[in-house]
């Protein structure tokens, strides 16, 4: 095996890539979950139909779950990636460290914007647009980093690979945090398009841990 520790940093950015496709499908299941309960709480308003209003309680309460259970997804998601990110720059020094260092900043963004969020200050705003972008960094650099790999094990068929899957994931992240911003139905259609990606983007993973296995 020529590069080892690539090798197991690949495996859990594969880990941390499972658990954010978990948190898209929650995250399809919830946006589902609150329009029915919008409607629900619509009907019961306008009908007074009390079937309506438990109906839509139940779904508003599900979805809040739902909610929950993405956020942990995220946490461990990025647990798993700060640590296959960190493992694999020991192979691969100029992309991965990097990719480190802008996850570090992504968290750094996210945490300042969920603390500045109920102040509606544009702190918020400002900081969910970084922590976005870097988001983006670090996927691309992680895939430059796999690409340089494979270019040095004669694995052009995989550069290439990721070069597609770099403008495939990349449109998707940008759509992605447009959708967080207008919310309903768009919403809904970037989480399935994101539950996409992700899966795209595990094939990848797994396909680059098989490379590297070798």
């Amino acid at each position: 095996m020529t590069y080892p520790n690539a090798y197991e940093g690949v495996k859990k950015l594969i880990a941390a890539e499972a658990f954010q496709i978990i948190s898209a499908g929650l995250g399809i299941v919830a946006a589902l979950l609150g329009t029915a309960a919008l409607a629900g709480a619509t009907e019961s308003l306008v009908t007074g139909s009390e079937g309506a209003a438990v109906g839509a309680l139940a779904g508003g309460l599900v979805a809040l779950l739902c909610g929950i259970g993405i956020a942990v997804l995220l946490v461990l998601s990025l647990i798993f990636t700060l640590l296959g990110l960190k493992r694999a720059s020991v192979d691969e020094t100029e992309h991965f460290k990097l990719a480190f260092t802008m996850a570090i900043l992504s968290l750094v963004a996210a945490i300042a914007g969920a603390f500045f969020s109920t102040s509606g200050t544009m702190i918020s705003g400002i900081s969910a647009s970084v922590s976005n972008a870097l988001t983006i960094a670090v996927f691309v650099l992680t895939v430059m980093g796999i690409s340089a790999l494979a270019k040095n094990l004669g694995r052009n068929d995989m550069v290439s690979l990721g070069n597609v899957i770099i403008v495939i994931e990349t449109v998707q992240l940008i759509l992605a945090a447009i959708a967080k911003f207008t919310g309903g139905i768009l919403a809904l259609i970037a989480g399935i398009l994101s539950f996409v990606c992700y899966i795209i983007y595990l094939v990848y993973l797994t396909k680059s841990k098989n490379m590297l296995e070798s």
